[in-house]
């Protein structure tokens, strides 16, 4: 089965054989070089000098951690769809107000829109953002989004989940509080392991953080850090793989050529799915570098297309959440070859015929 999903995605080959290898310690020395050099290789990867913790968990297990360590009572959550709207659940459910933006889906958010409500709602402590939203195949422009937030100095909470590997991220650049993402992505490593920047900024909210609870305390992980470990067992053989890809990009040629590759794999699917005649789902110009979204024609759903493409040896990922009937959605995230992408629009091609 070849797979064009959007997490857990194929992995390199490297990364598996890395992973395969026997176990040690996770207080000996050799898990002290391995965690110290994966830090500092992602630190270097999304240009920060913030402290870069790694949890036992998914992506979504920073998600709860940026709310129970750094948020008192109010947040504003942006939505664009499943993920923004994940984020907002889970600061409810953890006794947290939530203010929402909300554009119509398939739009972004934009400044004009947040700078206008953080001026009717100036209580909130932090902004979350969904980096790029799966469930529609959308990038909200971060940037400027960040710009924005730091103007009304409030933290900002970044879901990268499906973007960090993938597109540029500047972490101190951009003033990006909390930062996470997951290993099955766009790393292309087996899923079970978050990894995130956190600011010295949010590291003091945390300090004094009533209810925060143990798990994914922050500043118990800063503590760790300091000898180079975790306060609990870690995902050993996912930083070992994560090690591993981060290095196969440094011999690429760096990040740069690594986001050309996504950017080539992404052009040729968008351009591929038009000439059948299908057009994108979100907005133009902020389509997803890494999830292309795709409106199912009149004649079939977009449940049968994946079936259908199931039979033909390719999984491609369902629509999602409100959309998951009239939509389809093909990842280019993790170890995908570039025949690949032309033997899997040729399927589509049967199928829609």
């Amino acid at each position: 089965m070849k797979l064009f999903t959007v997490g857990p995605v194929a992995c390199y080959p490297e990364v598996l054989e890395e992973m395969s290898r026997q176990m040690f310690s996770h207080r000996s020395e050799e898990y002290k070089e391995l965690h110290r050099e994966t830090v500092e290789m992602l630190q270097k990867f999304i240009e920060t000098e913030n402290q870069i913790f790694l949890f036992p968990s998914s992506g979504t297990g920073f998600m709860e951690a940026s709310v129970r360590n750094c948020v008192e009572k109010r947040m504003l959550c942006c939505v664009n769809g499943s993920f923004g709207k994940r984020f907002s659940a889970v600061a409810i459910s953890n006794g947290r107000e939530v203010e929402k933006i909300e554009p119509s889906l398939g739009e972004p958010v934009t400044p004009d829109m947040l700078d206008d409500k953080l001026l009717k709602c100036p209580e909130v402590e932090a902004v979350s953002v969904t980096h790029n939203e799966t469930s529609v195949g959308l990038i909200n422009p971060l940037q400027r989004i960040a710009d924005v937030v730091k103007k009304h100095g409030k933290l900002l909470f970044v879901d990268a989940v499906s973007s960090m590997g993938g597109t540029e991220l500047k972490v101190d650049d951009w003033g990006l509080d909390v930062c996470f993402s997951s290993s099955q992505k766009c790393f292309g490593v087996p899923p079970g392991l978050g990894v995130g920047s956190v600011s010295a900024e949010a590291l003091k909210r945390s300090e004094v953080a009533k209810n925060k609870g143990w798990y994914f305390d922050f500043k118990l992980f800063e503590k760790y850090q300091g000898d180079a470990g975790t306060p609990m067992t870690p995902s050993i053989p996912q930083i070992s793989g994560l090690k591993r890809i981060l290095k196969i990009i440094e011999d690429l040629g760096g990040k740069e050529k690594y986001f050309e590759l996504y950017a080539e794999r992404n052009k040729r699917i968008g351009m591929g799915v038009k000439k059948l005649g299908l057009p994108l789902f979100p907005c133009k110009g902020y389509e997803s570098p890494t999830v292309t979204c795709i409106n199912a024609p009149s004649h079939i759903n977009g449940l049968e297309v994946y079936q259908k493409m199931r039979e033909r040896g390719f999984e491609l990922a369902k629509g999602y959440g409100t959309v998951k009937d009239v939509t389809f959605r093909i990842g280019n995230m993790g170890h995908i070859e570039l025949e690949d992408i032309e033997l899997m629009l040729g399927a589509l091609r049967e199928v829609l015929a």
